[in-house]
């Protein structure tokens, strides 16, 4: 079954007064496109949870958007200022008040009215537990996101397998059309041959060679069969477990090709107005792919 490229999926876990939320949005997109933010005590993860995404998807446009929330206790109870950060707010503060002459001392509330100043003393690595929540959320999250993508898919599938069997509907017509057009052209060939040779006899053998020439500037069969072809093809691709997006946007230029040729063959207004609405359903039927994976 195809899977859409566009979706939502959301993971969250909660285990011991620690918790994380992972939400994944995703797009169509030529190629797999990872954007993913993680806060600097969970950097080293970044890798693994990118594997984790690409074992599950190969295209789109993925965003990861990862939320934590933990009781974080600093280690023995103690914070401590930030020396740099403070000279630096203090040098700052002298600076400003030089350039716009104010008058007045800076004080040590000034400095303390910044909460940056003052830093946490806690672990730089993320405990075993809060690895393991993390990667249990985006599981969570990547197997919400694919049951939506698949969900689209299925309607994805139903809509373009109705478009394929009208083509076909179509090929059919322009077959029977061009059968018609030939025997037709026989005829006249036929006729216009006679009128012009009035006292000799028609010679058979090359009169049927001609023939045998126009027919097969004019004959389509062929190109019906390829574009059939490519039409049964594109239904089984639909029912593959693969990612086959690339795959039908090739066939979509195949059956492009197998119309324009047949456009160019078939010099009759009702197959010329047949071809022009198969061309229009490909385009139709193009847009539907582009978001397919």
């Amino acid at each position: 079954m195809i899977s859409s490229m566009t979706g939502y999926g959301r993971g969250e876990v909660k285990r011991n007064g620690k918790e994380v939320l992972v939400e994944i949005r995703s797009l169509n997109n030529r190629y797999l496109d990872i954007s993913l933010r993680l806060s600097r005590m969970y950097t080293l993860m970044e890798d693994e949870v990118r594997n984790m995404i690409r074992e599950k998807l190969s295209r789109g446009r993925i965003n990861v958007v990862v939320t934590f929330k933990e009781n974080t206790v600093p280690k023995n109870g103690s914070s401590f200022i930030n020396m740099e950060v403070a000279s630096s707010f203090f040098e700052q503060l002298r600076q400003l008040k030089e350039k716009l002459h104010l008058s007045g001392k800076i004080r040590l509330e000034h400095l303390l009215a910044h909460p940056e100043l003052f830093t946490a003393e806690v672990e730089d690595l993320p405990g075993e537990e809060m690895v393991s929540i993390l990667k249990e959320a985006v599981s969570e999250a990547l197997d919400n996101l694919q049951a939506m993508r698949l969900s689209e898919g299925e309607e994805l599938s139903a809509d373009l397998t109705k478009r394929i069997k009208l083509l076909d509907e179509w090929i059919t017509d322009i077959e029977t059309l061009s059968t018609a057009r030939i025997a037709n052209e026989y005829t006249k060939l036929r006729e216009r041959v006679g009128a012009l040779i009035t006292n000799r006899e028609i010679d058979e053998t090359r009169l049927e060679q001609e023939i045998s020439i126009m027919a097969s500037k004019i004959d389509v069969t062929e190109e019906c069969i390829r574009f059939r072809s490519h039409n049964k093809l594109f239904l089984d691709f639909l029912n593959s477990e693969t990612a086959v997006g690339r795959k039908l946007n090739f066939l979509l230029q195949e059956m492009t090709r197998e119309a324009n040729t047949i456009g160019s063959k078939a010099y009759d207004s009702e197959i010329a107005h047949l071809v022009v609405l198969i061309k229009e359903e490909v385009e139709k039927i193009r847009e539907q792919v582009q978001n397919i994976e």
